[in-house]
């Protein structure tokens, strides 16, 4: 079988090679045609993790699953039963452990798999890898549990109101930009701003900003930033209050990297004809063309809003 480059170098052991690819600007997330394995999936399944550490630096993505079935290389790691590799692999901060593969198991799912029972030197590796597991989520649990400001807009039983005089109470605001982990929760890599500009917490939204919230930190899922997800999910309060905080202007015109739609798109996109007014008379920039070569009036014309034509082609 034919492998990329860079497949084949780890495959060959030739470390030299390998070095002088990534050098030359190869992609470090190509498929091989077969099996759809990126080179980070080949090097999980190597004893030393220098080809994994390489790959990451390099801007390997991480939970990368084949088409397959639907492996990522923790996974690969973990079946092959590689500790150091596995170590390496779970000390990243953007590790997803919650990805299930094709065939319906997690990474952690695997320790055992395949393993005999009469294996000692097996379940010894077993033993360690569960050991590293722990060790994880020990760290992940600690992180989301000093995240206060955060775990006080995520909580489901209170409203608003109630999180808002929460915050006012707190004295310690270290962690309030620190993003949460990825834990598959729907709230990956969200700040506490992130949230409350997602869920319309506006009480909440503005004592997180008078304690000096960024509004520039984006999410894990799309990079989008806070004035998206208001935009997306019509928040004109949250888009006029946000406009009176800084990073409001560097952020108002923002490209998303997955689909290039500015907040203005967005809003746009899901027929929030406030929203969208609120971001015009903001000064945005009404004129950008998203990866699908669309303005947000080409939008709207699309999606037949013609309230937001009509305002559009006023303004």
């Amino acid at each position: 079988m034919r492998f990329p480059p860079l497949h084949q170098a780890i495959i060959s052991n030739d470390y030299e090679r390998f070095i002088q690819l990534i050098e030359q600007d190869n992609d470090v997330n190509q498929l091989d045609a077969l099996m759809g394995n990126a080179p980070l999936h080949i090097a999980a399944q190597q004893r030393s993790e220098k080809w994994a550490l390489v790959l990451i630096a390099a801007g390997a993505f991480i939970n990368l699953q084949t088409p397959k079935h639907g492996v990522t290389p923790l996974m690969v790691g973990v079946w092959h039963r590689k500790p150091s590799v596995v170590k390496l692999l779970l000390e990243q901060p953007l590790v997803n452990t919650e990805v299930i593969s094709t065939f319906g198991l997690k990474a952690l799912d695997l320790v055992d798999f395949g393993a005999s029972q009469k294996d000692e030197f097996g379940q010894t590796q077993a033993n360690e890898l569960q050991q590293l597991f722990a060790r994880y989520f020990n760290q992940r649990e600690a992180l989301e549990s000093s995240l206060t400001a955060y775990q006080i807009v995520t909580e489901s039983k209170n409203d608003d109101e109630q999180k808002a005089a929460q915050l006012k109470a707190l004295s310690e605001w270290s962690s309030l930009n620190t993003p949460s982990p990825v834990t598959a929760s729907g709230n990956d890599e969200h700040t506490a701003v992130m949230v409350a500009a997602r869920d319309d917490l506006t009480h909440s939204l503005r004592i997180l900003m008078e304690h000096g919230g960024n509004q520039t930190t984006p999410d894990h899922y799309m990079k989008a930033i806070p004035l998206h997800k208001a935009a997306y999910n019509g928040r004109t309060d949250v888009i006029r209050l946000l406009a009176d905080y800084p990073g409001f202007s560097e952020t108002l015109n923002t490209q998303g990297p997955n689909n290039g739609y500015t907040p203005l798109h967005d809003a746009v996109w899901h027929g929030h004809v406030e929203a969208a007014k609120a971001l015009v008379e903001a000064g945005c920039d009404t004129e950008l063309k998203a990866f699908d070569g669309q303005t947000p009036l080409d939008l709207a014309k699309e999606y037949h809003y013609q309230d937001i034509i009509d305002f559009l082609e006023r303004k």
